[in-house]
């Protein structure tokens, strides 16, 4: 690749003497990074930020390689001035190279050309006398990335969030896999990608042993181990049908779906609705309490890529299925209780020392304006504390079964934190709508510190 081509070849023709394993060695790049179709549709549907300030930013970059004398260097005269016609040649090369990253049509022609425009800054290419130090070329990359960030946020934050967030994202991945090619030219070290067939991995443990590596190294687990939960057979569950199952108080909506089995937490990132039961059309998965949608194949977020719902591995064995559920086991804490319970006593007046039943709260847990929430007889309650007396209701809203412990006290009112539905906590009765029916009070008997609900 170090010999001159003929004076006679155009400058579209040089390009495409760019390495013949371009356009495989982009690819996979492109594949390990995790840059899709996807993302080159949304680089595609954004080109018209990015073209509007191609001028802008590859403006400010030669300003910026002018202020150093490293790199200010390549684009002087012999008597030290600027080589004005050199510079404008540059500049019309980005241009152009960032006008065809904008349109995204990344065909073999194109990792030919980025090939050849990697090898240009050092002696493999056309000219051997040119060499521009591999920092800059990262540099450059870097600083162009980070303008047109900053131009898809400045466009479309307001008037299409969504475009930004895509296009950032796929712009990122991309500038990986140029990063790269750009960079192959000045090591050359022979690890050619293979084309041998890769091995199956499950993500699903990758992610439980990455957080329990995480743990571990804080020093707050020891271990994580798995258990296996029979979902039912798999003649019970037909294709497009799910099952919800209930481990130790985790719930759990497993999902027969496109061939595939899928385990999700069955609790909203909203606020805990039971998304699992929710309308399932095509792949999208609908929460019934507020409507937030998910894709069901990954649990993901559509309003947000980054969220996602906990998800768990699937075994099928024997004509049956099961779900993994993991276990984190936990340091020990060592604790001197004569010292709690001394340092409790001076601060609160007393010592903790009774075992709480179901339905039994200790009274300096919960301070006035305070709300919480225990069980009782396997139901949620919400317990108040107004002005030092205690009342207890039902935890669930009439209207739509919100949390009224994650609500607010307004005087002796609850306030349902979904719907805005009130109660007055003494009587259970509704103080304004949209709820119709009362909420159910419960007795508060108070004796040692101790309070006790009861039916």
């Amino acid at each position: 690749m170090s010999e001159q081509p003929p004076a006679t070849q155009s400058t579209q023709e040089r390009f495409k003497r760019g390495a013949t394993d371009a356009n495989r060695f982009f690819t996979y790049i492109a594949d390990f990074v995790g840059f899709t179709a996807e993302d080159a549709a949304a680089i595609k549907d954004a080109r018209f930020v990015i073209e509007k300030y191609i001028p802008r930013i590859v403006g400010e970059f030669y300003a910026q390689l002018l202020r150093f004398p490293a790199t200010r260097k390549h684009f002087l005269k012999p008597d030290s001035t600027i080589d004005q016609e050199y510079l404008e040649m540059r500049m019309q090369h980005q241009v152009g190279f960032w006008r065809r990253v904008a349109h995204a049509n990344f065909d073999q022609d194109f990792t030919r050309f980025v090939d050849y425009v990697g090898r240009a800054h050092t002696s493999k290419g056309a000219d051997p006398s040119v060499y521009i130090p591999q920092r800059y070329v990262i540099g450059m990359v870097g600083f162009v990335q980070h303008h047109i960030a900053d131009a898809l946020s400045t466009e479309l934050r307001e008037v299409d969030p969504d475009l930004e967030r895509r296009a950032t994202k796929a712009l990122d991945a991309l500038m990986m896999v140029l990063l790269e090619m750009f960079s192959r030219p000045y090591v050359e070290e022979g690890d050619t990608p293979s084309d041998e067939q890769r091995p199956n991995v499950d993500d699903d443990e990758m992610q439980q042993l990455a957080k329990f590596t995480y743990e571990r190294d804080l020093g707050i687990a020891r271990s994580i181990t798995y258990h296996d939960v029979l979902v039912g057979n798999v003649s019970e569950i037909a294709e497009g049908e799910r099952r919800i199952i209930d481990v130790d108080g985790l719930s759990v909506g497993v999902f027969h779906h496109r061939n595939a089995w899928i385990a999700l937490h069955n609790s909203c990132l909203h606020r805990g609705g039971p998304v699992c039961t929710g309308e399932l059309d095509d792949d999208t998965l609908t929460c019934p309490w507020h409507g937030y949608q998910y894709d069901v194949r990954t649990g993901q977020l559509l309003l947000d890529g980054e969220s996602h719902l906990e998800s768990y591995a699937v075994d099928v064995r024997d004509g049956q299925v099961f779900v993994k559920i993991p276990t984190f086991v936990r340091d020990t804490i060592e604790v001197d209780l004569n010292h709690t319970h001394a340092l409790a006593k001076k601060v609160v007046g007393m010592v903790q020392t009774h075992a709480l039943s179901e339905g039994e709260f200790y009274l300096n847990e919960l301070q006035p304006g305070q709300v919480r929430r225990i069980m009782l007889n396997g139901k949620p309650v919400a317990l108040y504390n107004i002005e030092g007396k205690f009342y207890a209701t039902s935890d669930i809203c009439t209207h739509a079964g919100g949390p009224l412990s994650e609500g607010r006290l307004e005087s002796m009112n609850i306030v349902c934190p979904w719907h805005n539905s009130c109660f007055d906590v003494s009587t259970g009765a509704v103080t304004c709508r949209p709820a119709k029916k009362p909420v159910q009070v419960y007795r508060v008997v108070v004796a040692d510190g101790v309070g006790r609900v009861e039916q």
